[in-house]
């Protein structure tokens, strides 16, 4: 008997590990074996994101053992730019900086770049016009406000005022089919209530928030103008913001959005003045003089801003 028993047991034993083995093959496992003479490197001994774990299966068996994320189309991936589609033919960027974040600020500069025929994108170039004016606010800006434009308060207060321009700024988002900014409501309401001050409507083309579009595509982390541009490659020329270049980083945040994405670099052009810029005498010494009203807006001085030039002439960019 007691040379039997061993028999017996080593028996039961085979039988149980071939109805293991059974099980764990059918629930589609693959045995647990333990490497007797390890060959691993470092890198294949560190952890594996979960995101692409794949188990180390033999050649013939190239089904992995765990499979976190199926498999998604690319039109599935809102992170990822769109497909080719149809963008408006005439689309208007534009920023503004101001005196503040407040009802009661002003405009201090206005800045737009217009794409006169997006169809000329498939070409690889740009055909567009553009506009860069600076005002007198009538108030001081904020020291915040002041640190990201760069003008100050005894420089602006020697500039015309927003509603002699009033009519040429009208003009130029006349024949847009859109119009696009980062932060839309920001720089829209700042446009509308200049307007309303005077007695003018609001912009009635359709408005486009690049700042919204990136949030709905579903990116994390900031959607702020810079942080957007440098996930996609761009970076302001300087520490200031400049509305001119923000219009064009606006231009280049909506572009990428609708997968139109160019290598383009901001023009010299974008760097200068406002075309409007007026000279500034030196600054005097001691506390500066109270600030001059200025006259109301007559209708020769709206007339000579209708004949001044918006911008330079539409060029191409290659």
């Amino acid at each position: 008997m007691e040379s039997v028993l061993p028999l017996v047991i080593g028996a039961a034993i085979t039988c149980l590990a071939v109805i293991l083995e059974k099980v764990l093959v059918g629930s589609g496992q693959h045995p647990v074996t333990v490497d007797q003479n390890p060959t691993h490197s470092p890198e294949q001994n560190a952890p594996i994101s979960p995101v692409a774990r794949f188990a180390a299966t033999p050649e013939s068996s190239p089904e992995p053992i765990i499979a976190v994320v199926p498999a998604v189309e690319p039109s599935e991936r809102p992170w990822l730019p769109r497909p080719e589609q149809t963008i408006p033919k005439c689309v208007a960027f534009f920023d503004v900086e101001t005196t503040g974040v407040s009802d009661k600020d002003r405009i201090v500069t206005f800045a737009g770049v217009k794409l006169l025929d997006t169809a000329t994108l498939s070409t690889g170039s740009l055909q567009m016009a553009y506009i860069y004016l600076i005002f007198d606010p009538g108030r001081k800006s904020h020291p915040s406000a002041e640190a990201i434009h760069g003008y100050s308060d005894w420089a602006l207060r020697h500039q015309e005022s927003f509603g002699i321009y009033a009519a040429t700024i009208e003009r130029f988002f006349d024949s847009a089919d859109l119009v696009v900014a980062h932060n839309a409501e920001y720089d829209v309401g700042f446009y509308n209530r200049e307007m309303e001050r005077l007695g003018r409507g609001p912009i009635s083309e359709p408005i486009f928030c690049t700042m919204d579009g990136y949030r709905q595509r579903g990116f994390s982390g900031s959607a702020s103008l810079s942080a957007i541009c440098h996930q996609i490659g761009v970076a302001r020329s300087t520490k200031l913001h400049g509305a001119l270049e923000d219009a064009w980083l606006a231009m280049r945040v909506y572009l990428w959005l609708n997968n139109r994405g160019f290598s383009g670099q901001l023009p010299p052009e974008f760097t200068g003045d406002p075309i409007n810029m007026r000279s500034v005498p030196p600054l005097p010494i001691g506390t500066l003089p109270r600030r001059q009203r200025k006259k109301p807006l007559t209708v020769p001085d709206e007339t000579a801003a209708q004949m001044a030039p918006p911008s330079l002439p539409p060029r191409v960019l290659q």
